[in-house]
């Protein structure tokens, strides 16, 4: 796959598993869908995964904001930075407003060609962002 730039379809077939969440077993919305992928396709998308970490790590790519899906980062960490700047502010005589947002199905929103855009704007470019965008398109569910 990755000497061929391509992300096979069949790696890309998720199985929909229902996972009951809570309340009575008998209504159909107490149950949220699960994707399963084969395998293979997550050991490899761990594979892309470490090297496009590594790579942003490296370049000092991530925004200091950014606490999720980063090593040593955390919801913790993060509440922690915002404490932090509350307290700045208010030393300083400022306001502090704050504003929390709950994206429903945030991943399932993005668009794949602004992502592929930011990441060719980071320096991802030739085999690395076609197979990444090979990754990214035709995707199903069983």
């Amino acid at each position: 796959a990755i000497a061929l730039s391509s992300f096979p379809d069949e790696w890309k077939v998720a199985g929909v598993m229902p996972i009951y969440k809570n309340g009575q077993r008998s209504i159909p919305g107490n149950y949220r869908p699960i994707s399963v992928l084969p395998a293979i396709s997550k050991i490899m998308e761990r594979i892309l995964y470490d090297q496009l970490y590594n790579y942003l790590t490296k370049f000092e790519l991530f925004s200091d904001s950014q606490f999720g899906f980063r090593k040593f980062h955390s919801t913790a960490s993060a509440l922690l930075d915002c404490t932090n700047d509350w307290y700045v502010n208010l030393d300083r005589k400022m306001f502090n407003l704050v504003v929390l947002i709950d994206l429903k199905k945030a991943f399932d929103t993005v668009d794949h060609q602004i992502l592929l855009n930011k990441l060719e704007l980071y320096g991802i470019k030739g085999q690395a962002l076609t197979l990444l965008k090979s990754y990214l398109t035709n995707r199903s569910a069983k």
